[in-house]
């Protein structure tokens, strides 16, 4: 009996997010769709690729994707292995399974279906995303590169300084801030290098998420186990590895370098109640739960 991957997709999940994924004859999916909470996630749902879907994937990469639509109907969804991108507006769950069958025994007909002249970013929202975060080698090189053009600049100042050039010596506060931000930068090198193995895999819609200095200290947390989350940026700066997550136990963990502040701060839907701080370096800070 043929059987094709199929998974589900929640309005709570993000872009590339989904669960419950397994081969499953055109009978279990058909009952999976049916069996799917649709009244329950139309409310306040946007429609869009993304959404509280049913997709399924065949043996040449091609996608059928069962979401919702405007008036109670279901948007069809077909994407096939060349990225071009199809739609079909189904009246009731039953047309909408029909296409199913279709798409199982390979008669799909695209005739009625409507298609999109711009296929671009379409593929992610039907393939499966790992969200597994790692600090990508070419960061690193480049934090690393600035850093050494900086403290060139630096040794260059002090050279200078020490040969008095023109018999004036070179201003004590200006030539102490150099060594200071120097020595910064030099411990902000050391945490990036020794950060530098980081291991993240968390999403949206998955409250269980893993964390671990490298891949032999991974540990498992859960959402429900956040104090509080807290966001620090600097007034114009709001550069990565900002976010700090504190739980309940009092471990905290701050990762660096893998994924941007804002991104890591969307993993926590408004719904978990977790209180999430901002701070600005040298300003006051404000608080608010999600």
């Amino acid at each position: 009996m043929l059987q094709l991957i199929s998974k589900l997709q929640h309005n709570t999940y993000e872009k590339g997010e989904y669960s419950e994924e397994q081969p499953r004859s055109v009978e279990e999916t058909i009952k999976l769709i049916k069996d799917f909470p649709w009244d329950a996630e139309r409310a306040l749902t946007d429609i869009q690729l993304t959404g509280p879907s049913v997709t399924i994937q065949d043996s040449d990469l091609n996608y059928l994707k069962l979401g919702l639509y405007f008036n109670s109907k279901f948007c069809v969804y077909y994407l096939d292995k060349r990225n071009h991108l199809f739609e079909y507006h189904a009246s009731t769950i039953s047309e909408a399974c029909n296409l199913v069958e279709d798409f199982f025994n390979g008669s799909l007909d695209l005739m009625p279906f409507e298609k999109h002249f711009f296929n671009i970013g379409n593929q992610p929202h039907f393939t499966s995303n790992d969200f597994v975060y790692r600090v990508k080698p070419a960061r690193v090189i480049a934090f690393v590169a600035f850093i050494s053009v900086y403290l060139l600049f630096a040794v260059s100042i002090f050279v200078v300084s020490m040969l008095h050039i023109g018999n004036r010596p070179f201003p004590t506060p200006i030539f102490l801030s150099i060594i200071a931000i120097g020595l910064f930068i030099g411990y902000a090198v050391s945490v990036t290098i020794k950060g530098r193995n980081q291991y993240l895999q968390i999403s949206r819609g998955n409250n269980v998420f893993s964390y671990g200095f490298d891949e032999q200290h991974i540990v498992i947390y859960n959402k429900a186990d956040v104090e509080e989350i807290m966001h620090v940026t600097a007034i114009r700066d709001r550069n990565v590895g900002n976010v700090r997550i504190m739980f309940k136990s009092g471990v905290v963990i701050q990762p660096t370098m893998l994924i941007h502040d804002y991104d890591l701060l969307n993993k926590f839907p408004e719904n978990l109640g977790i209180k999430v701080s901002y701070k600005q370096k040298y300003t006051f800070q404000r608080s608010k739960r999600i």
